[in-house]
């Protein structure tokens, strides 16, 4: 049986060192750093708690970078959203609205954007339940936009993922998939009033973490994705990668870790 669970998602940048700063200043931390022929890289997170966030700055894109309107929003949760709202303005975020209780769930919101123009929600629980992290903030899900959500569910559960959540609000229709207990999380969000197609814009990949790469990709193909690349063996790490299409087109690597 093969097992899968979310790993990052990635998102390209004009500025790879004022993102990772604006990260860091929200209390994350710069666990990666890599270069690739194609671009520079950087990973920020809780390590131990929550998703990860990639950050790429291409080496030959042109500029400027337009943020598109595939990737909706990322949330990073916190003990004291007040706080790390206010973090996040002297870190030079652009405010969208500061924090306010909502109604509807037992949580205070605040969104901004971050130095590219992303959007970001940070989020505090009232209360959190057990076990979430007691001091530093951590990243939630990642939002993107799809054209048609069950389709895309499905999709993510061939790739042997759970969707755990599944919520109306008034613009969308969102739902969450991930590995309950493992990996990073991902939220789908059909809005109710799109009417162009999506814009990959700022949008990369995100990765798909498994233990049978050939297996998983195989899987995916044969139910009539698209493949993007066949599984292959890297030789500057240990790992074996493929990529695929989801039915919006995002690309999905698939990545399988070996011991040596």
């Amino acid at each position: 049986m093969t097992t899968t669970w979310l790993g990052q998602l990635c998102l390209n940048v004009t500025d790879l060192e004022a993102s990772v700063d604006f990260y860091r200043a929200l209390g994350l931390e710069c666990t990666s750093r890599t270069e690739i022929p194609q671009a520079f890289e950087a990973i920020v997170e809780r390590p131990g708690a929550g998703s990860k966030l990639q950050l790429a700055q291409q080496k030959a894109r042109e500029l400027p970078l337009e943020p598109g309107n595939a990737f909706w929003k990322l949330y990073v949760n916190t003990r004291d959203v007040a706080a790390l709202f206010e973090r996040a303005q002297q870190a030079g975020a652009t405010v969208e609205s500061a924090p306010q209780r909502m109604e509807r769930w037992p949580v205070t919101v605040a969104f901004v954007r971050d130095p590219e123009g992303h959007l970001v929600e940070l989020v505090e629980r009232h209360p959190w339940a057990d076990g979430v992290p007691s001091d530093a903030p951590w990243l939630g899900q990642f939002c993107l936009n799809v054209s048609d959500i069950d389709t895309t569910v499905t999709f993510y559960e061939l790739l042997g993922l759970t969707c755990t959540s599944r919520t109306e609000i008034r613009q969308a229709f969102e739902a969450i998939v991930e590995q309950p207990g493992r990996g990073s999380k991902l939220q789908l969000a059909q809005q109710r009033d799109r009417a162009e197609p999506l814009d990959m814009g700022s949008m990369w990949k995100l990765y798909v973490n498994t233990d049978d790469c050939a297996a998983l990709h195989r899987r995916a193909v044969d139910a009539g994705h698209a493949s993007l690349m066949a599984p292959t063996r890297l030789d500057r790490w240990p790992v074996t990668v493929a990529f695929v299409a989801d039915p919006d087109g995002y690309q999905v690597e698939l990545v399988e870790r070996h011991a040596t």
